[in-house]
């Protein structure tokens, strides 16, 4: 492995070399070989100076001053004894300001701290180099978890942070195994907890937007309004595709040669049921008489979903085109999903209004200014 660069050393202010063989190290002496080592930078030969130091070779490895590789490369080297920390290129102020908003601002502390945990728990976000839009969503984040966490009475945010301790706690095993990664980037485990408290205390304020009360009022409103989303139907439909079984488009004429076969077969009183098993290629109901029972309304193709819920009772449709084909339909029996049925949907719905308002409204009314972390 000699003359591979295997390990980066920043000129002399790691420890302490002498003029001669020997070197000092964290308090260890080594015995060291220092090298005229000649360094290519694009084809380009560049020597180090006396106070960038000297290449050496210890223990079968090859060591090159990493203030002079830097340095040659365009690159600032700063040493921050505080941290214990090399900055290579433009050393961050973590006490920058990144992003203000009323009753606060947000450090660049306070984004890379936000940003690791965000990408440690949510793998979807640490598979590439976080854009401008990535940088925003965080800065959003953050500010939106405070404000949040701020409308909760005291109660509420004690109960927060207590769930947040439990699930940190349930989560050991994870964190243990990423401890030595988290350690390099500075997060505590109270990071950890704050930032669960901000998810927990979010979900908290959401839900009480939505409670009981709230959520059967907007029931009666949807029953008042005939609302497709609380309407259930049981129907009968046959459908004929537009493509054949090998995938084939079939012709407008072959299509409506088979929907007029259809058609007369159930005017003159053949049975709905034994004519979609005969000819449905609908895979899911013809089996079935064509027939979907008791099902929301909501679930199915637009097209489709507004003749179950305009067509009379009992009597049959003229063809419905929709993605599928075209299919004639008829409605057994219509009636309103019970409140019981429909509350946690629309406990989510209600969620999911109130929490897209708040990010798309109240929200950006609040943030006075953003610098985006370079």
């Amino acid at each position: 492995m000699n003359d591979k660069f295997k390990g980066l050393v920043l000129g002399l202010s790691l420890g302490v070399m002498l003029t001669g063989s020997v070197a000092y190290a964290s308090g260890t002496q080594i015995e060291v070989y220092f090298q005229n080592i000649k360094y290519m930078f694009d084809g380009i030969v560049k020597t180090p100076t006396e106070e960038q130091g000297q290449g050496f070779i210890y223990n079968g490895t090859t060591y090159v001053p990493l203030r002079f590789v830097s340095e040659a490369l365009g690159k600032e080297v700063q040493w921050d004894g505080d941290t214990q920390t090399v900055w290579v290129g433009k050393k961050v102020d973590m006490a920058a300001v990144v992003a203000t908003y009323e009753g606060g601002q947000v450090t660049r502390g306070d984004y890379e701290k936000f940003a690791y945990i965000l990408r440690m728990t949510n793998p979807q976000y640490g598979a590439k180099e976080p854009d401008d839009a990535f940088k925003q969503y965080v800065i959003n984040q953050i500010i939106a978890s405070r404000i949040i966490n701020s409308k909760l009475n005291e109660t509420d945010r004690a109960e927060a942070l207590e769930s947040a301790e439990k699930q940190v706690a349930e989560a050991k095993s994870f964190l243990d195994a990423r401890a030595a990664d988290m350690s390099k980037q500075g997060i505590t485990e109270s990071d950890i907890r704050n930032y669960v408290q901000g998810v927990v205390a979010t979900q908290t304020w959401l839900d009480s937007t939505a409670d009981e009360p709230t959520v059967k009022a907007a029931y009666d409103q949807a029953v008042a309004n005939n609302d497709e989303s609380i309407i259930s139907a049981s129907v009968r439909h046959i459908l004929i595709m537009k493509e054949d079984d090998n995938g084939k488009a079939r012709t407008e004429a072959e299509v409506s040669q088979k929907l007029k076969e259809v058609q007369d077969k159930l005017k003159n009183g053949g049975d709905f049921a034994a004519l979609a098993k005969q000819y449905s290629e609908d895979p899911g109901s013809s089996d079935n008489g064509g027939l979907y029972t008791n099902e929301p309304v909501v679930k199915w193709t637009d097209a489709f979903k507004k003749a179950t819920i305009s067509l009379e009772l009992n009597k049959i449709s003229d063809p419905v085109e929709t993605e599928y084909g075209y299919h004639i339909i008829r409605v057994e029996s219509r009636t309103t999903r019970s409140y019981d049925d429909v509350k946690e949907t629309i406990k989510n719905q209600l969620i999911d209004k109130n929490y897209n308002q708040f990010m798309t409204k109240e929200l950006p009314a609040l943030i006075e200014h953003v610098d985006l972390p370079k």
